[in-house]
């Protein structure tokens, strides 16, 4: 009987021509993997974030214990005050150039400031019912105010805002049911007040942001009534948007308040971890940012400001730092 024996099937013979596109095919792909997913990281490349995030948590300088108050100065460069009474001066690209601490803080710190017409600083020693005019260097040039009810006193002022074409600051504050806006002239001088407790039209529940817009009007952040309240110089009510929630428009525990020449109104939302952007008659605009720790995300975020150069700073105070942010607003009415 004949033995039977499998041959292996003939191979087919591949062109030296096709196995060089397909080797060509096989490295485009591969170069196309790389340039999406990153170089061996397994991850898609991450994406430049448009925010600038300034200062870790720490004690050093160029380090925060929740950051709060928050103000630029005409020169690009910022000041923030944090948690510790610690006032701390940064270059306008995050660069910190000076820390020092508040004389008096046993009894509590300050939560706001602002920047003055002339260089100097306006702090809210807020624990202290007084503000001090200091320098950038934290010398304390003036006092305005003592502790107490009358007009000229305080209670526990959180914010203040400076009209430079009208040369007047306004002051919010609260506590003892004492909530109300104070109007200055520059150099101290009282010249009226408004407001009261309550939830009513023109009343307040913990006012803790100011600002005011081109035309002298003036936004105050009434937080526990989770609305923006809009006066004119002298204090009448103009309107008031926001109620509390969640969904964008709605609002939560609004803590600040910025105006830009544009006519937007950007508020941080302390409770709901965002900013918010409204136009001055009080229309929602958009949402910026969410809870989070990425580039653009906030924890609990206490004060913003907004500085010449057309940037957006925000006292990202659960996440121990400032994030800033180059706007690119759309041009709108400014006088709405």
């Amino acid at each position: 009987m004949a033995e039977h024996t499998t041959k292996n099937p003939p191979r087919p013979r591949v062109s030296k021509p096709l196995i060089t596109l397909a080797a060509l095919s096989l490295s485009l792909c591969a170069a196309s993997w790389l340039l999406l997913f990153g170089f061996g990281s397994g991850k898609p490349a991450a994406a430049a974030s448009p925010w600038l995030a300034v200062g870790t948590h720490g004690t050093e300088l160029g380090q925060f214990q929740a950051p709060r108050g928050i103000t630029a100065l005409a020169d690009g460069s910022f000041v923030v005050v944090d948690r510790l009474a610690r006032v701390q001066h940064f270059s306008a690209d995050g660069q910190p150039l000076k820390l020092w601490e508040m004389k008096d803080h046993k009894s509590g710190n300050p939560k706001g400031l602002c920047a003055l017409p002339d260089g100097n600083l306006l702090v809210c020693d807020t624990h202290y019912g007084r503000l001090l005019k200091m320098t950038v260097d934290g010398t304390i040039l003036k006092q305005w105010g003592e502790p107490g009810k009358e007009p000229g006193q305080f209670t526990r002022p959180y914010s203040a805002a400076v009209d430079p074409v009208r040369k007047a600051v306004y002051i919010v504050e609260c506590g003892a049911e004492n909530d109300r806006v104070q109007k200055f002239s520059l150099d101290g001088s009282f010249i009226k007040a408004w407001g009261s407790f309550g939830d009513g039209p023109g009343q307040f529940q913990r006012p803790i942001g100011v600002a005011v817009d081109s035309d002298g009007n003036v936004y105050v952040a009434d937080s526990c009534n989770h609305r923006i309240q809009k006066f004119d110089p002298d204090g009448k009510l103009l309107l008031a948007f926001g109620k509390m929630g969640t969904v964008p428009g709605e609002l939560r525990y609004p803590y600040d308040i910025a105006c830009s020449p544009g006519g937007q109104v950007y508020v941080a939302e302390f409770n709901n971890h965002r900013v918010s952007v409204f136009l001055r008659d009080g229309t929602f605009v958009r949402c910026l940012g969410a809870a989070g720790d990425r580039d653009g995300e906030f924890a609990c975020p206490w004060s913003l400001t907004l500085d010449g150069r057309g940037r957006l700073l925000v006292s990202d105070t659960g996440n121990h730092r400032v994030q800033i942010l180059s706007l690119k607003e759309p041009q709108v009415n400014a006088r709405k």
